[in-house]
């Protein structure tokens, strides 16, 4: 009986218990079904602070780079037209040296080219005396022969005797000619001696820069051995490739000015003006266009700026574009589109590129004048989105 009454008593405690849960249960659900609830908000669209650039069409002159390197249009091998002992040098013959047209530069030993100069010179005397002679003798035996034709005429001389006398001026003729090619023949030895007296000095050609030089007293040199090189620093120019649509109109573009700039380790050295002078008439197909030739300025001084030699970008101009429309690169999107700011949202306008150039793009197309175009780069930027003009 008292196990009994053990058990009903925990029973009833644990049948108040679930009660509870119960009760509690039903009123939670009652409050949240009866909760008043709130009206939405509306959400705000974001609008994005972009650059704008405004539509102006103008006629422009579009700028494109190319690398090339400077070299002088006139530069030459500096050697002897003939062997010989180098004997003298001068003292500005080195490199880096300046020299001027017809300076002396280097001499070989002159002694045996002298002496053989000398002895022509002395056959020549003795052939000349010679010639003289002779033509004397010439004009007694065609004396002595007319005189025998006479007298052979006159049955007074024998056909022997005219023999004789026509065989001695035949003779004397023969001698004098003889003498006579021989000066001519002296005359060309000596004008060679001459020549090779001079070919063993040797000059400088033009005014220019001396380098390369390999040359020593006592030392044997031949016409085949480079002694140096003179460039000639006044003559310096600058060769670049350009686009085939650019070297199209090669005609148009010479005497256009263009901007050499020589930079090294990654700043600018400086920066000089260049004339176009001439295009190359043969095209590389390996250069993808063709080769332009432009003059190097020197200062005002006459001095070079830029080293022959040196690698440099060249700015040109790559001509005339009419009635086109200047955005930056920025502004154009795939498939060749801009972003036309219309009441203040976005509208995809499609565009004929023309050219670009140093981050701006030229453009013809589906624009008008005074429209403004989106400038800022935005991430899925399409039709329709809500943006303003500023600083993005």
């Amino acid at each position: 009986m008292n196990i009994f009454r053990k058990i009903l008593s925990s029973g009833s405690k644990a049948f108040v218990a679930l009660g509870i849960l119960i009760l509690g249960f039903s009123s939670y659900n009652y409050l949240v079904a009866t909760k008043p609830e709130k009206p939405l908000q509306p959400r705000l669209e974001k609008v994005w602070t972009v650059e704008v650039a405004t539509i102006d069409f103008q006629v422009a002159f579009p700028k494109k780079s190319s690398f090339g390197q400077v070299e002088a249009s006139r530069k030459s091998r500096l050697n002897f037209n003939i062997s010989g002992e180098v004997e003298a040098i001068s003292d500005i013959f080195k490199n880096g040296g300046y020299v001027k047209k017809g300076q002396e530069l280097a001499r070989l030993d002159l002694d045996l080219l002298s002496i053989a100069r000398d002895e022509i010179v002395i056959q020549l005397e003795a052939n000349t005396s010679n010639i003289t002679e002779l033509a004397i003798q010439l004009d007694l035996r065609q004396k002595n022969y007319d005189r025998t034709r006479q007298m052979n005429v006159a049955a007074v001389a024998s056909q022997a005797n005219l023999d004789d006398a026509q065989l001695a001026l035949s003779m004397a003729k023969n001698a004098l000619e003889q003498a006579k090619r021989q000066q001519a023949q002296l005359e060309l030895s000596l004008k060679r001696a001459k020549k090779n007296l001079s070919d063993a000095v040797l000059t400088a050609q033009f005014d220019g820069i001396v380098s390369s030089v390999n040359i020593g007293r006592g030392m044997v040199v031949s016409p085949a051995m480079a002694v140096g090189t003179i460039t000639d620093l006044s003559s310096l120019e600058v060769s670049f490739v350009v686009p085939g649509d650019v070297f199209a109109n090669a005609g148009e573009l010479i005497g256009d000015p263009v901007n050499v700039v020589w930079r090294s380790g990654g700043r600018d050295i400086t920066s000089i003006d260049a004339t176009i002078t001439r295009a190359e008439g043969v095209v590389q197909a390996g250069e993808g266009g063709g080769r332009l030739y432009a003059q190097v300025a020197l200062s005002e001084n006459g001095d070079w700026v830029i080293p022959e030699g040196a690698f440099v970008e060249v700015i040109y101009t790559s001509g005339q574009v009419d009635d086109v429309a200047v955005i930056p690169e920025a502004a154009l999107y795939d498939d060749n589109s801009v972003f036309v700011i219309i009441d203040g949202r976005t509208v995809r306008r499609l565009v004929e590129v023309i050219q670009k150039s140093d981050g701006l793009v030229f453009v013809r197309g589906n624009i008008n004048k005074g429209e403004q175009v989106v400038a800022t780069r935005l991430p899925a930027l399409g039709d329709g989105i809500l943006v303003k003009p500023g600083r993005g």
